[in-house]
């Protein structure tokens, strides 16, 4: 008897040691502080991802100063950029289509995006703020469609697989590769990159996707150092147009 309860205990020791093995190796259990800030910084400085910023309309190599000025997250001028994107947005489809009346392109494509929100549980007001950005409001070549010799256009919103020395045909080659042939398409397969390549990888906030602060350098979303600042601030105005509720905001990165 003594012996069999002994083997019990033993095996639920050992399930739980299975169980807090997988939780905190989960991408969602690392945000562990790795680096100070300022070892940080240095690594972003040296690392081979392009920095930019933009300099008389046109992008140029940001320095480390520029780079401290929007990595710094007692700098920030939206705490916006810190809020977990998983969590969906208690919004109506009329608001949402309000938002949308003159961007363009992306006029009257709330469906698209309440479906977005709904299937990959990512944060509306974060997919139609990054949208804009990436289009310019609906309006620019690629979120129009890029059209090609066989007469089919492809869209693509979210600037993904767009490089900054060529983005048009970057990242209508990706939208070729992915089959985004409607803005529908392009609007859902957006959200589902950005939940399987960041959300699931736990860069959950745009600080995250921008910085990734627990491995500095590495897995970035974009070049421009304002840019994870610039959709915040975007996210905020919408979230006080429409009353909307904020999620928590986490600046908890660095030792």
């Amino acid at each position: 008897m003594k012996d069999r309860f002994s083997l019990i205990l033993g095996l639920i020791i050992i399930i739980i040691f299975i169980v807090l093995l997988f939780i905190f190796e989960s991408p969602f259990f690392k945000d562990h502080q790795t680096h100070t800030y300022e070892e940080a910084l240095e690594i972003q400085v040296q690392s081979d991802a392009p920095a930019v910023t933009q300099e008389d309309n046109k992008f140029v190599y940001a320095d480390k100063k520029e780079i401290d000025k929007y990595m710094d997250v007692e700098k920030s001028k939206t705490d916006f950029q810190f809020i977990d994107i998983s969590e969906k947005v208690d919004i109506s489809e009329k608001q949402v289509k309000d938002i949308l009346k003159d961007k363009g392109v992306l006029k009257g494509k709330e469906k698209a995006f309440m479906n977005a929100q709904e299937k990959y549980d990512v944060n509306i007001i974060y997919l139609l703020s990054h949208a804009f950005i990436e289009t310019g409001n609906g309006n620019s070549e690629l979120a129009s469609g890029v059209k090609m010799s066989n007469g089919k256009k492809f869209y693509n919103f979210y600037g993904i697989g767009a490089f900054d020395q060529d983005a048009v045909e970057t990242g209508s080659s990706y939208a070729r590769k992915k089959g985004w042939t409607s803005p529908e398409k392009a609007i859902l397969g957006g959200a589902e990159f950005v939940k399987k390549d960041y959300i699931s990888n736990g860069q959950n906030t745009l600080y995250k996707m921008r910085w990734n602060p627990y491995n500095p350098g590495q897995h970035l979303y974009a070049t421009d150092v304002s840019w994870a600042t610039s959709i915040g601030k975007i996210m905020e105005s919408y979230y006080d147009d429409h009353n909307l509720k904020k999620s928590k905001v986490y600046k908890d990165y660095y030792k």
